[in-house]
């Protein structure tokens, strides 16, 4: 049975204002007011889970799924460069207030819900130890994560950490160094990972957990380049002590409603049909408009398909890779569609914007590729760096690789990624972080002319909302904008 949490969106979250940075805390009711049961408690953080349903699954073409893919080297809509994403053919402004606005916004919306619930349950003597610990180690780990895709879009960013009267303070507070927010972050991670479980249960599998807390601290050890931290702490999820998770044997395994909450996964969002439902799988469903319908699934192709492969990503794959039928469903049914539509995040035969289907996060797959990527840079292709590289090559079909050298095993390993991990929230900032987004948007111009041309070193980091400008004279603008 679908097993998901129910994340009720409180008053005290709901009337969030129009811009972050002017959030009036007597809009929200008071902690002292609110936090004075176990149950109370929980209500409040499953309300701090909201902003994540925005980023993966509003299905919307500002959420994550778009800005992962479109605009690098895997990802093209099925109206080629002509279908009005900026951030595509890298066009973007700072009064693009519809896409990057709605982002700023809800993201820090996210940290002043997180900063709310942790500063009613600090303290709290109404409240049982194990609920308070396990409550302040989910906002905790929300709020890392609204901050490090805050930095991921941004860079230097305002940062503040208490449940401050913002009204107060409205154009005072200037952007904080990206570092001091990754070092804020790896903090945080690391109480979260102290107190959260391994593993939640039934109707509660949708939280995050112990595992999850140190994905995201291995991540953020990355960007910081620190090779030792990040191999130790992806070290301790590819062992994880209870045994909670695993790589599946099979990749097609992964995929679907009936996979979900596999030992793999790590954390998925939850979705219900009809009940509690996503968008996202249409940006991945073909359109009957735009292509020729494969026998057998007359009435299925109602999505948008504004997210198929590019051929030039298709091309980087060896011959023999099974992970290759995942990302095109071309030839099913004997029939050449006209498109590469992405096979692993389609449920078939669900109504459009009507999907049950999970919004996966972090897998244990992911674990191995940065702990093959850390232990290369720390000390060379060790024997334990191909362990990992190598389970996903098998598991894919392939050869198991040896005898490379430092570079070449840091080639393989982003080769892996590519191929194992797109169209899983991450392409763009990886690229990004490995300094090849200019080079990668450049190689996909057959696909995307009008990207490939226009695409600049700046364009690492989006520009400041021309709003938040206005409203924090405080703030400054990313430079090329």
């Amino acid at each position: 049975m679908k097993k998901y949490i129910l994340f009720a969106i409180l008053t005290v979250f709901s009337t969030a204002c129009e811009t972050a940075l002017e959030e009036n805390p007597k809009n929200f009711l008071n902690p002292d007011q609110f936090f004075n049961s176990d149950g109370e408690a929980i209500q409040a953080v499953n309300g701090a889970y909201n902003t994540c349903y925005f980023l993966y699954g509003s299905g919307t073409t500002y959420d994550l799924g778009y800005w992962s893919a479109l605009g690098t080297d895997i990802g093209i809509p099925n109206t080629g460069d002509q279908a009005g994403f900026n951030y595509l053919t890298y066009t973007l402004g700072p009064n693009d207030e519809t896409n990057l606005a709605s982002i700023w916004q809800t993201l820090y919306k996210g940290v002043a819900n997180c900063n709310m619930v942790i500063a009613g349950v600090k303290d709290n003597e109404k409240l049982s130890p194990e609920v308070s610990r396990q409550v302040t180690g989910q906002a905790l780990f929300l709020r890392s994560l609204y901050y490090y895709w805050l930095t991921c879009f941004w860079g230097d960013v305002p940062m503040w950490l208490d449940a401050l009267d913002v009204d107060k303070i409205s154009g005072q507070l200037p952007r904080t160094p990206v570092d001091e927010i990754r070092r804020q972050i790896v903090s945080d991670l690391t109480a979260a990972a102290a107190d959260l479980p391994a593993q939640w249960t039934g109707n509660e599998q949708g939280r995050v957990s112990k595992w999850a807390a140190l994905m995201l601290l291995t991540r953020v050890h990355l960007w910081q380049k620190d090779w030792a931290n990040a191999a130790s702490v992806a070290q301790q999820v590819i062992t994880n002590e209870g045994g909670e998770h695993r790589l599946l044997a099979d990749y097609g395994d992964l995929w679907g409603i009936k996979n979900e909450y596999n030992e793999e996964n790590i954390w998925e969002i939850d979705f219900t049909l009809n009940t509690h439902s996503q968008a996202f799988t249409d940006r991945y469903v073909p359109n009957q408009n735009f292509d020729v319908v494969v026998p057998g699934y007359e009435g299925m192709f109602t999505g948008y398909a504004l997210i198929t492969s590019t051929p030039e990503f298709l091309a980087t794959f060896e011959p023999g890779d099974l992970r290759k039928q995942w990302y095109d469903f071309n030839g099913a049914g004997g029939v050449t569609t006209k498109f590469h539509y992405i096979r692993k995040h389609i449920e078939w035969g669900e109504p459009r914007a009507n999907h049950g289907l999970n919004c996966m996060v972090f897998r244990m797959a992911d674990a191995h590729l940065m702990y093959a990527e850390a232990q290369n840079e720390l000390s060379g292709p060790t024997a334990e760096a191909y362990t990992s590289l190598n389970a996903l090559r098998t598991r894919a079909g392939l050869a198991s690789l040896s005898g490379l050298s430092k570079d070449a095993f840091r080639e393989a390993v982003r080769n892996e990624r590519l191929h194992e991990l797109s169209f899983e929230y991450g392409r763009r900032w990886d690229l990004i972080r490995w300094g090849t987004l200019v080079e990668a948007v450049q190689k996909t111009a057959k696909s995307n002319p009008s990207g490939a041309k226009n695409i600049r070193p700046h364009h690492v980091l989006c520009p400041i909302p021309s709003i938040e400008l206005s409203m924090n004279p405080a703030l400054t603008q990313n430079p090329g904008y």
